[in-house]
């Protein structure tokens, strides 16, 4: 695995033509990516056997512990989604993803929401039992405040906008994650997404 710090953000990639692309989509990053400090991207291409892509995962949760992290993956590997994000990934990319794709899900990440490509969110959503409606498990006020955080705010913004309280946010975002049993925001966002109440799009590119 070739490690390298480019543009405050740090690259993991198993090949030098994959590090190469990323290096050079980072050092011609818009102005508004910078200081992504606390971001790293973890990238895999070509043909994955098994064993890589247990590798990867491994990877993810121990990187996840320091950094918000931003997977590249070929196209086939877009089943492992669901477990990366278990692994605590907020990011899933094809490894033939374009430049605007790339600043895209770097933006999401760094801001720690989830990003999701087109190519990946049926495995994100699919292989189990329909989601129920948000109206049947979440109170409006709780899917209010699902929305905000699943989109990458923080407790405190989230407040500032619904006109609450940092802590009676808080107590909501406690609720919530009871009742979905959920343990962190990569899967609160997860669910989020399966209930149909993210917010706004790009957190799902060209979806």
């Amino acid at each position: 695995m070739l490690v390298r710090v480019l543009s405050d953000v740090t690259v993991f990639a198993d090949r030098p033509e994959l590090q190469e692309k990323i290096s050079r989509l980072l050092d011609q990053a818009p102005e508004r990516l910078s200081g992504a400090s606390d971001v790293a991207v973890l990238a895999y291409g070509g043909t994955l056997p098994a064993d890589a892509l247990v590798h990867c995962v491994h990877c993810v949760s121990r990187l996840s512990r320091s950094y918000r992290v931003l997977v590249v993956l070929p196209e086939q590997a877009a089943a492992q989604v669901p477990e990366l994000l278990r692994a605590g990934a907020l990011g899933f990319i094809g490894d033939g993803c374009d430049d605007q794709e790339f600043y895209d899900a770097l933006g999401v990440v760094a801001r720690g929401a989830v990003y999701v490509a087109s190519g990946s969110r049926a495995a994100l959503i699919g292989g189990g039992a329909p989601a129920e409606p948000a109206q049947q498990v979440l109170t409006r006020r709780e899917q209010e405040v699902l929305r905000w955080i699943a989109d990458g705010y923080t407790h405190s913004q989230a407040a500032r906008r619904m006109g609450l309280s940092g802590a009676t946010v808080d107590t909501y975002v406690k609720r919530i994650r009871a009742k979905l049993e959920v343990r962190n925001k990569a899967e609160l966002t997860r669910k989020a997404i399966e209930l149909g109440v993210v917010r706004r799009e790009p957190l799902l590119a060209a979806a």
